[in-house]
């Protein structure tokens, strides 16, 4: 299996984003199965955290793009009231931007943001306004 494929890059971004999560909540689990990557308690409540990854910028983009959908289902979209908070991982940067339920099918996230982003600072302010 090559170094770099997606299932390893995956694997990756769900243990960096659940290292995030770990500072603030009170349990934190990495799933094996089913919607949500990551299941977390913070303040007596759970929440269902999907992960996506990407290890480097696309070429020829200045930003990081994400696909919000799922990607390898029939219906690539999450069912509602399924997902609580994205993870958006740059292994690049070793960083995570964190977001709250999300309608669109992508997302862009600036270069600047992504790198600098104060990833606990950013998901502790999204749990605090659920």
């Amino acid at each position: 299996m090559a170094l770099h494929s997606t299932h390893y890059i995956g694997n990756a971004g769900e243990f960096l984003a659940a290292s995030f999560i770990a500072r603030v909540a009170d349990q934190a689990l990495i799933t094996s199965q089913g919607i949500a990557d990551i299941i977390f308690e913070y303040e007596a409540k759970f929440y269902r955290c999907q992960v996506k990854t990407k290890s480097q910028q696309e070429i020829h983009r200045i930003n990081w793009r994400f696909d919000l959908r799922r990607s390898k289902a029939k219906d690539r979209t999450y069912p509602e009231d399924t997902i609580d908070i994205y993870a958006l991982v740059s292994l690049e940067h070793r960083n995570a931007v964190f977001i709250a339920d999300h309608k669109e099918k992508q997302i862009t996230i600036g270069e600047e943001h992504m790198k600098n982003n104060d990833a606990v600072k950013n998901l502790l302010d999204i749990l605090n306004n659920k």
